[in-house]
């Protein structure tokens, strides 16, 4: 019962959950335009060649989870948080409209 009245005093104008691909269907174009920014991001920020390029985020993206996280893990230096901004601060959202092309998330169960 604590955990319930710890939970509810909680103050938030809004929880974000980016949950690639679940919010908002593949046709919706986001997908495509996040994976061409992270490309983009390692072929002007990282000097990455970029006949490499677009296996290596693949790769890294299958091996670590994200391809920040394998680049990280292969020692590239960069902000993460000036990497979330290049990669999603330009991602075409206004594709996306309420009814239309955002998924309903699924039902929540609560559990007593």
């Amino acid at each position: 019962m604590d955990a319930m009245r710890r939970t509810t005093t909680a103050s938030y104008d809004c929880l974000l959950f980016d949950l690639d691909d679940t919010l908002y269907p593949l046709s919706s174009g986001i997908n495509l335009a996040c994976r061409r920014n992270i490309e983009e991001f390692m072929l002007q920020h990282l000097h990455i060649d970029e006949t490499k390029v677009p296996s290596m985020c693949l790769e890294l993206y299958r091996e670590y989870g994200t391809t920040m996280a394998g680049l990280k893990a292969l020692g590239y230096e960069f902000d993460s948080e000036e990497f979330h901004a290049y990669v999603h601060g330009k991602l075409p959202y206004e594709t996306l409209k309420p009814g239309s092309s955002v998924k309903e998330p699924p039902a929540f169960h609560a559990t007593t």
